[in-house]
């Protein structure tokens, strides 16, 4: 492991001269009123006649199954346009997803047929000036399962340039793992389909990562797991194994496995990229040890998709111990705050607290149009659920009435910046040290339904919802820099350093800021400033906003679990 003075040394030689900062100009629309119960918000598009989002309510369906999902449209001034549900059209079905393809929107939709065990897969074209359907919804997909409790998800993207969309359903059974792969034109016609069948227990096997090459090849990318016991009460955990890496043609047929792990080096994490040549690059961090226990380092390596070679480009070493590490707990906690660590502490001593370990997550990829350098940013952040029931007697009516309360907390810690050249040479690597977190909390009593949240974590068709609102962050290109808004400590005012000791801001209504770090992509040094100060009344949510060009849409969001749930979006124009 590179000893903690040399690789600060190489960090602060980046981060010590300061450079033309970004400037940040907010306008903020009137507040809308949004339904009772609202759990997650959607930016999906923006253009010259305003913006398009969506909002689902908490129990994703409603009496009858149709799901709760609006899509609204606002003008440029945030006011609203039109909002449209989704009733009759969804009637029978499950909503997927909007996604944008061009200046296009599009609603997605599964369904499973109980009688001929089928499932489906629904596309439809939206019209942007009023939210209707231009037509019936088309049938893209239908693939045999075994019953409605087998694992099947989609997951929808653009790829070609936005000439295209890549459809990647994960129709598994109980005894295999079966991934189908479509590609879909403008008119949401299969170009391409197939499925492929992998020799993996399905329990132990995860997607990471799909890419369909301008050669027609298709990458899959997985995590292979194995079952260990943990904690005092020894449950059950997956534990990851390896990543698999494999090459097919537009048929299905495999064409060739590819070795990840090389000189020593294990890969724990990884992201494909395609560049604009039609090469691949594979980018994440790797251990130096097999049991991979240790983060050691990133690498970004260069795959030649056609002969299906994997060819080792650079790697650069990391201290993970200085990561995730150097944080103060905020001395001027309120009284929930106090208890929220309370029940925490002891949900962990008691053995209840599930606990995922940290994870640096990918979270964008940039190509430089200047150069076609590489810019890639990541997350160290954690996941944590626990729950726990009070119980209180009613002397009157002599019942007892029981209330669970469910505690998802999230930890979003330092952001890694990589900039690399368009051959995959890293040019510098940076650390920016921040730490947010944050807990959404919801009861359910035994004499009601109550209220409640999925979060799904982790693998390539996670959607991870509307949790956490506040934290993580939004980045975009901004001329020569990579600029970050993230919600931080208000007594972090100036930039910090690798290593350097944070503020943890919990109570972001009261005690963070919104700020901006411009971060030079010729050098890696950074600079920050504020963008806009959070009150009791608005709080901007980074992970939410929509980037277009210079400019940022993002929404700030109060929800109610009695009341109609308060939203304002702000535009931030970034110069």
């Amino acid at each position: 492991m590179l000893k903690k003075s040399t690789l600060l040394c190489f960090l602060l030689a980046v981060v010590s001269v300061t450079f033309a900062q970004n400037t940040y100009k907010v306008a903020w629309g009137e507040e809308m009123k949004l339904r009772k119960g609202t759990a997650d918000l959607d930016v999906v598009y923006a253009d010259n006649t305003g913006l398009y989002f969506t909002e689902e309510r908490i129990n994703s369906t409603i009496l009858g199954g149709v799901p709760a999902v609006k899509l609204y449209k606002t003008d440029k001034n945030f006011g609203e346009v039109f909002d449209k549900d989704y009733k009759r059209e969804l009637k029978g079905l499950s909503f997927h997803s909007f996604q944008v393809l061009g200046a296009d929107i599009y609603l997605f939709a599964t369904d499973y047929i109980r009688k001929s065990k089928e499932y489906k897969v629904y596309g439809a074209k939206v019209d942007k000036s009023s939210g209707d359907l231009t037509g019936d919804f088309a049938e893209l997909g239908s693939y045999a399962l075994e019953n409605k409790r087998d694992d099947y998800e989609m997951k929808v993207t653009p790829i070609q340039n936005g000439s295209s969309f890549l459809m990647v359903s994960n129709i598994s059974a109980s005894d295999r793992v079966s991934i189908a792969v479509s590609v879909l034109d403008k008119s949401l016609k299969r170009k391409e389909s197939t499925v492929i069948n992998l020799s993996f227990e399905p329990k132990l096997y995860q997607l990471a990562d799909v890419q369909f090459t301008r050669n027609n090849k298709i990458i899959l990318l997985g995590k292979e797991f194995e079952e260990t016991q943990i904690g005092k009460k020894k449950r059950k955990r997956l534990v990851f194994k390896e990543y698999s890496m494999a090459i097919y043609d537009a048929d299905g047929k495999k064409e060739k496995d590819i070795v990840l792990n090389a000189a020593n080096r294990f890969i724990i994490s990884g992201k494909m990229i395609e560049q604009p040549d039609g090469q691949m690059m594979l980018a994440g961090f790797y251990s130096n040890q097999p049991r991979k226990e240790d983060l050691n380092g990133f690498y970004i390596n260069k795959i030649d998709p056609v002969k299906g070679e994997l060819l080792l480009s650079s790697f650069k070493e990391i201290n993970a111990g200085m990561l995730g590490n150097a944080y103060e707990d905020d001395s001027d906690d309120d009284d929930d705050t106090k208890e929220s660590k309370k029940q925490a502490k002891k949900a962990k001593d008691d053995d209840d607290e599930d606990e995922f370990p940290n994870s640096f997550i990918i979270k964008s990829v940039y190509t430089n149009p200047v150069d076609n350098s590489v810019i890639i940013t990541s997350e160290v952040s954690k996941y944590t659920y626990y729950s726990y029931t009070s119980s209180n007697y009613n002397p009157t009516t002599r019942t007892w009435t029981h209330q669970t309360t469910h505690v998802h907390r999230f930890t979003n810690q330092d952001i890694l910046l990589i900039n690399a050249d368009k051959n995959g040479n890293i040019n510098w690597l940076n650390a920016l040290p921040k730490s947010q977190r944050e807990e959404i909390r919801t009861t359910r009593n035994s004499s009601s339904f109550g209220l409640s949240f999925n979060y799904d974590r982790t693998g390539y068709f996670a959607t991870a919802g509307g949790m956490p609102f506040y934290s993580s962050f939004t980045s975009l290109l901004v001329k020569n820099n990579l600029v970050v808004i993230m919600n931080d400590h208000t007594s972090n005012n100036v930039n910090p350093q690798y290593g350097d000791r944070v503020k943890t801001v919990y109570n972001f209504r009261k005690r963070s800021n919104a700020v901006g770090v411009s971060v030079d992509l010729a050098t890696g040094k950074m600079t920050r400033k504020v963008v806009s100060s959070n009150n009791d009344e608005t709080v901007l949510m980074p992970r939410h906003a929509l980037v277009v060009n210079n400019e940022v849409f993002m929404p700030s969001m109060r929800m109610k679990a009695l009341a109609k749930t308060e939203l304002k979006f702000a535009r931030i124009t970034v110069n």
